[in-house]
């Protein structure tokens, strides 16, 4: 009897593996993704004006969403994870240009979630873009 459910139970884990294996293998299919819908295909998109305003090379500043306070440790890593990976992407887009955070750069990018916010203290509009995304100088002393 014990052979037996041995038996059973090593062809329910085979079954299981193989049926793993075939939803992975029909992911797997679907690759490369669809651009219309591909995440990085709609940031490129999305940043390409930006990047025929932006020097070929060298480093700009960066600046995004700021980060919605939060109540509980949870909220808080999750909105810090958005923040990174929108720089992330930002920077994929917009390379060879090198993102640094912050403000003391010459050129300094706005990715916001929702539309631009006024102009950070020491920084004037170049052109706003839409959807977010600013391109701001250093201002003139």
């Amino acid at each position: 009897m014990t052979v037996g459910r041995a038996r059973v139970a090593l062809f329910l884990v085979l079954l299981y593996a193989g049926a793993s294996s075939i939803r992975w293998l029909a992911h797997a299919v679907q690759w490369p993704a669809d651009p219309t819908t591909d995440e990085i295909s709609a940031h490129e998109r999305r940043f390409e004006a930006l990047r025929s305003a932006l020097p070929k090379h060298g480093t700009v500043g960066y600046l995004g969403s700021p980060e919605p306070t939060a109540s509980n440790p949870k909220e808080a890593n999750s909105a810090a994870l958005l923040h990174f990976r929108r720089y992330l992407l930002a920077q994929y887009t917009l390379a060879p240009v090198l993102l640094i955070e912050g403000t003391a750069s010459e050129l300094v990018v706005g990715n916001f979630e929702r539309g631009a916010p006024p102009a950070p203290p020491g920084l004037s509009i170049v052109r706003d873009f839409g959807d977010g995304l600013v391109l701001f100088r250093r201002a003139a002393p």
